[in-house]
């Protein structure tokens, strides 16, 4: 159906809801506008009086309208020429934020009231029927209201498109992001647009929480990415439950686990020698129900200094499956809460006053990472062997996600089987009150400390580093290695000052230059992914994947794959079940309204099975327009 046909319905269906017969469903129009109907003429809301809620106490410099601004800033400059107006609510329906990208569209809303400070709930007092802000709350879920699709007659000229924006720690919708235009210039794109932005505003009130928050949440979705078990996360204020735990445990079981997690942080976490700031340690448990229903725990504890502030368990009931609980999502040794790509090493961050540290022996993945038939990745691993065995400082050089620093852990551990690996987060060394590369233990064999981010060092950062690693030279038990970007060595960054401490620079090839490796380098990261599933790519996938050029390396791969497995869980990984990307062939910067212009298109080829015609038509557009499209965002298709 395209937008003219849709505002043709919905005209006739509304005409017919308020004159005809007022309980009758309106065909022709979504169901979510339909039941918004019946709720705005049972709660009484007038269709020719309009009539909205100004209100003084509106926050406009709270949380959320700081976490949505820059958002909201970089979906007007890329809309900038497009007619439309961008606003923010909150959880009461206030717009709290609005950024105009047309003056004609603004000058029209401004009519309405559509400014900050007044309320669009659809129903309760002040209630003004169907909109794009109000029917969000009531709808939980994106809703685009097309012109007569309005319930009150004066909004019956807009189309307003809105996304709740959820904390994911709280699970509550905590505002709606609404893009607002005359019916006649909405198109489709701007629903998935709208979604998108709210994701990233979601992400946002994540950033802005404190560590110990960060730190919960991040452990809980390792946890659900790489297990089928039900999943329970507790901190001081969150609670998250995944939905294999709400499937398999009543509320009364839910409560029950969440005294227990509750109980768990009350423990005192098992002393670590030389760690302090955000950890986590790993043990078992048992709870037995009324009913007599034993449950075994694998929890992890998110440490913080001398507290627990959260736990993450994984819950295994021997009446829903026989097999052994799934291994830790971060393993045993206890590890940083964050999950970058190598999340399966021993890492370390040093910074002033919120310091992250783990040694450990460094474990092996499944697959090696430095398997592999490209010569260049091949030299590079024998170079970096060599290197470390021979115990010279170490500069790896190659692009973001590329996996310099799990190669520099994994063959360290190789050519020094009892040493420990430690890590050092050079993007965030500010201060040395608290900074020294000293052993982690006493009596264990040497230790590679791995400098992170090197390109990132600000010049009081760089000035420290040079200190720190002339102060620690002539120990034989303990050396370094930095990890860097292609290009930033010799750029003039601050960085340069400490390079003269190195014997020895290896380059490692980005992954578009390893095209023999790729197929194996796929498996490994599914293995990680998906260790106890049978998960693999459809020989059409696969070329997809050969085809991209995957210009943020492995960890691009590695997100690409967890979104298709969040689609397709087990069996053969389809092509529409990778993003969008991964179906183009164009080089060129996005921006982030062509990103969500292109991702429709490949959705909508997608469900009509390659046939351009449909796909043009789902997404109202001409197929002229469909194809300068398809030619300007490089669409391919397997």
């Amino acid at each position: 159906m395209d937008v003219e046909e849709r505002r043709l319905r919905a005209r006739a269906a509304r005409a017919g809801f308020l004159q005809d017969d007022p309980g009758a469903p309106g065909t022709g129009v979504p169901d979510v506008v339909t039941a918004s109907w019946r709720r705005s003429r049972t709660a009484g809301v007038d269709v020719d009086v309009y009539r909205v809620e100004h209100h003084d106490d509106v926050d406009y410099d709270s949380r959320l309208v700081r976490c949505a601004r820059p958002v909201i800033e970089r979906l007007s400059d890329d809309m900038v020429d497009v007619p439309v107006t961008i606003a923010l609510a909150d959880s009461r329906a206030r717009i709290v934020d609005r950024l105009d990208c047309s003056t004609s569209v603004a000058r029209v809303l401004d009519r309405v009231d559509f400014l900050k400070g007044f309320s669009f709930r659809e129903v309760g007092a002040g209630g003004v029927g169907t909109n794009g802000i109000g029917t969000v709350y009531e709808a939980g879920a994106s809703v685009a209201v097309v012109g007569a699709e309005h319930f009150n007659e004066a909004l019956v000229k807009f189309a307003c498109t809105g996304a709740p924006i959820i904390d994911p720690l709280t699970g509550r919708v905590e505002g709606v992001l609404d893009i607002s235009s005359l019916a006649e210039s909405w198109s489709p794109i701007m629903h998935t647009l709208v979604r998108s932005a709210a994701d990233d505003i979601a992400r946002n009130l994540l950033l802005e929480r404190n560590q110990s928050d960060q730190a919960l949440y991040e452990m809980y979705v390792l946890a659900c990415a790489r297990s089928h078990r039900a999943v329970v996360a507790v901190g001081r204020t969150s609670l998250i439950v995944n939905d294999r735990a709400q499937s398999l445990f009543t509320l009364e079981e839910q409560f029950l686990l969440q005294q227990q997690a509750r109980m768990l942080m009350g423990r005192r976490p098992r002393p670590i020698p030389s760690v302090s700031g955000t950890f986590h340690d790993t043990s078992h448990d048992t709870v037995t129900f009324e009913s007599g229903r034993v449950v075994h725990l694998r929890v992890s504890r998110i440490v913080s200094g001398d507290d627990v502030v959260g736990v993450v368990m994984l819950l295994h009931d021997e009446r829903h499956s026989s097999r052994h609980l799934s291994r830790d999502p971060a393993g045993s040794t206890p590890s940083r809460s964050a999950m970058p790509s190598d999340h399966r090493l021993p890492s370390l961050s040093l910074a002033h006053r919120q310091t992250s540290v783990i040694a450990g022996d460094v474990r092996r993945a499944p697959t090696s990472i430095t398997d592999g038939a490209c010569p260049a990745w091949r030299r590079a691993c024998a170079d970096t062997f060599e290197a470390l065995r021979e115990r010279q400082s170490l500069l790896i050089i190659g692009e973001s996600g590329t996996g310099k620093f799990t190669l520099l852990a994994e063959l360290f551990q190789r050519a020094h089987p009892g040493g420990r690996c430690v890590a050092v987060d050079a993007a965030r060394m500010t201060d040395g009150s608290r900074f020294t590369l000293r052993q982690p233990d006493e009596g264990t064999g040497p230790t590679l400390f791995i400098l992170r981010h090197l390109d990132a060092l600000t010049t009081a950062g760089a000035e420290l580093l040079d200190e720190v690693i002339s102060a620690s030279s002539g120990d034989e038990s303990r050396f370094v290695a930095a990890t860097v970007s292609d290009g930033v060595v010799g750029s003039g960054l601050p960085c340069a000052m400490v390079v003269r401490h190195f014997d020895l620079s290896v380059t490692v090839p980005a992954i578009r230059y390893r095209g023999d490796d790729l197929t194996a380098l796929t498996a490994r990261v599914l293995a990680e992914l998906a260790p106890d599933r049978r998960v693999s790519l459809r020989s059409d996938t696969a070329r997809l994947v050969a085809r991209y050029s995957w210009p943020r390396n492995v960890t691009q791969l590695r997100e690409a794959l967890v979104s298709a497995l969040g689609k397709r869980p087990v069996g053969e990984l389809q092509p529409d079940d990778l993003p969008g990307y991964c179906h183009t062939a164009g080089t060129r910067t996005l921006t982030t309204l062509e990103v969500t212009e292109r991702d429709a298109i490949v959705r909508a080829l997608a469900q009509v099975d390659d046939n351009r015609l449909q796909a043009a038509t789902l997404l109202g557009l001409s197929r002229s327009s469909l194809y300068r499209k398809l030619d300007r965002y490089g669409i391919v298709h397997p």
